[in-house]
């Protein structure tokens, strides 16, 4: 198996992991900012119980990773806020405009621009976002919006980051400082919130347990790991397929229906991803 075949496997191994959070985050009963927070904390206590002896961080580099480990938490924090702070529509859609920054960063600071195909797949998947989200999509800028608008630009600048580190610092020293800094990050700001940290039900620390364990140990984890192969434009594209598993995921688990609407629109977005997907591999960009 090629390395770039290999890469897309995981992405999308770690695709599926990702689309879980949304139903762990409307199970767990707490605010955004201590969902948050707990996620980072145990996934970044595991990573560091585990792989202590493993980690290594030269100080040249120390100031992005911080950066990249705020950004995290920017996202973590402000995307799942955005979802009580308005519709799940407007917050998917919103949050997903991550691509559209990476593109930005890629056009800015690498004076590169991605080729005409990946602007065609991108197309494509945004129209099956609102295909998805038709039903409740409302057009207003309020503070949810504006949540989800600073979520997408966060999550860019750390998978951008993550890009540009990945030949710096190993994959597991790397996933390690950058999820412990994003807790350190988080805890701070939770330390200045009128939220309680503890007594929660039971099942809600199970429930962060699993989101710590699933969709960031290996969603988030198996994206950092394609991200040292694929370019950070098409790892952003190829995660935007969290849509189509978290409908599936809403529909199996929560028995919500699924629309003509939202059924088209998950067929587009996994027939664009796939087109990308099909076209870098065989144009092999870097």
């Amino acid at each position: 198996m090629k390395v770039k075949e290999r890469a897309y496997i995981l992405l999308l191994i770690g695709t599926l992991a990702m689309s879980t959070a949304s139903l762990f985050i409307r199970l767990a009963q707490a605010p955004p900012l201590i969902i948050a927070t707990f996620r980072l904390i145990i996934s970044s206590l595991i990573l560091i119980l585990i792989y202590r002896r493993k980690i290594k961080i030269e100080k040249s580099i120390l100031p992005f990773l911080i950066l990249s480990g705020i950004s995290l938490g920017i996202h973590f924090y402000t995307w799942i806020s955005s979802v009580y702070l308005t519709s799940v529509a407007n917050a998917v859609v919103l949050v997903n405009t991550n691509p559209l920054f990476i593109i930005l960063f890629t056009i800015l600071i690498d004076k590169k621009r991605p080729p005409l195909y990946y602007f065609i797949s991108l197309f494509f998947v945004i129209l099956g976002m609102f295909l998805i989200t038709s039903k409740s999509l409302e057009f207003k800028l309020g503070i949810g919006e504006i949540f989800a608008i600073i979520g997408g630009f966060s999550v860019a600048l750390y998978l951008y980051i993550g890009q540009k580190l990945s030949n710096k610092i190993s994959l597991v020293s790397y996933i390690s400082s950058v999820y412990s800094f994003s807790a350190i990050f988080l805890f701070i700001i939770s330390l200045f919130s009128p939220y309680p940290f503890f007594n929660y039900p039971l099942k809600t620390y199970f429930y962060f347990f699993l989101l710590a364990l699933i969709p960031q140990l290996m969603g988030h984890s198996s994206a950092n790991y394609a991200l040292r192969i694929l370019p950070a434009s098409s790892v952003a594209l190829v995660i935007l397929g969290e849509n189509v598993f978290a409908t599936l995921l809403a529909y199996i688990f929560l028995r919500e229906s699924i629309s003509f609407n939202q059924g088209l629109g998950m067929a587009i977005i996994t027939l664009a991803i796939m087109y990308n997907s099909i076209k870098e591999r065989i144009e092999g960009i870097e």
